[in-house]
């Protein structure tokens, strides 16, 4: 199967694989822990509802009565403002058994329509970067956000809204316990660890509870200026390694 034709002209443009960058928050000891950490198996799946009572797909986890129970939980929350504008409560997407979660940072149009995160042209982005590091989107990661319902007119969550919504997103983390987890953007990078700067600490490790974290740009940041996919290729291609993935060779 031919790479996405995005990366075509990035991959030209480096020349090693697997790379880590040189500022990095994880010490060596821990690096080297992660290298060696065997990768898990997801366990087999079965066929998934179409949707739910509501209309939306599930994210699906038949074992997993935790997941489906905190689904189940924000989609009745009314913590903040954004529970009265919603069209549907943002889930999450993939698998709960997933070793890659990305996190970004709230719904957009259409996926308050959809009850889907990243389903638009920025998720047609992403899924193309998830393929181009050879996993695939439903069943090798998990995909959710800070917040779960739309902020109005696309703008970033605010404090109250993301600190009401916080707590679901650690309990995902929790039970999804991924092998690495990728920011996407300035807003999880704000709201998981305090930080600002992404163009400064994309590329970087971080640590959130003993989890390996990579930030890099928001697919809706690289549909704007194209040229930083170089940049977040790179950050994708240190994730791959650690899972001993490379890109598939050109045909």
């Amino acid at each position: 199967m031919r790479k996405p034709d995005i990366f075509d002209e990035i991959i030209q443009c480096l020349k090693t694989d697997g790379r880590i960058g040189a500022d990095t928050s994880m010490n060596e000891e821990t690096l080297r822990d992660l290298y060696a950490r065997p990768v898990r198996k997801a366990p087999a799946r079965v066929p998934a509802p179409a949707q739910n009572a509501q209309g939306v797909p599930p994210a699906y986890a038949p074992d997993l009565p935790e997941w489906e129970s905190l689904r189940t939980e924000c989609a009745s929350c009314m913590k903040c403002g954004l529970g009265k504008t919603r069209t549907n409560m943002v889930f999450a997407d993939g698998s709960p058994h997933a070793e890659l979660m990305f996190i970004g940072e709230g719904p957009g149009a259409d996926e308050d329509a959809t009850g889907v995160p990243f389903v638009g042209r920025a998720g047609e982005l992403l899924s193309r970067m998830i393929a181009a590091m050879t996993f695939d989107r439903k069943t090798e990661t998990c995909i959710a956000n800070i917040v779960k319902c739309r902020p109005p007119g696309n703008r970033n969550p605010a404090d109250d809204e993301a600190a009401a919504c916080m707590p679901y997103l650690k309990r995902q983390i929790e039970l999804v316990n991924p092998k690495v987890i990728v920011l996407l953007g300035a807003v999880p990078l704000l709201y998981l660890f305090n930080l600002k700067g992404i163009m400064r600490l994309r590329g970087r490790w971080l640590d959130y509870n003993g989890i390996p974290v990579m930030p890099t740009y928001h697919p809706a940041f690289l549909l704007r200026n194209p040229p930083a996919k170089k940049d977040a290729w790179a950050d994708l291609q240190a994730v791959m390694a650690v899972f001993g993935r490379k890109p598939a060779p050109r045909r």
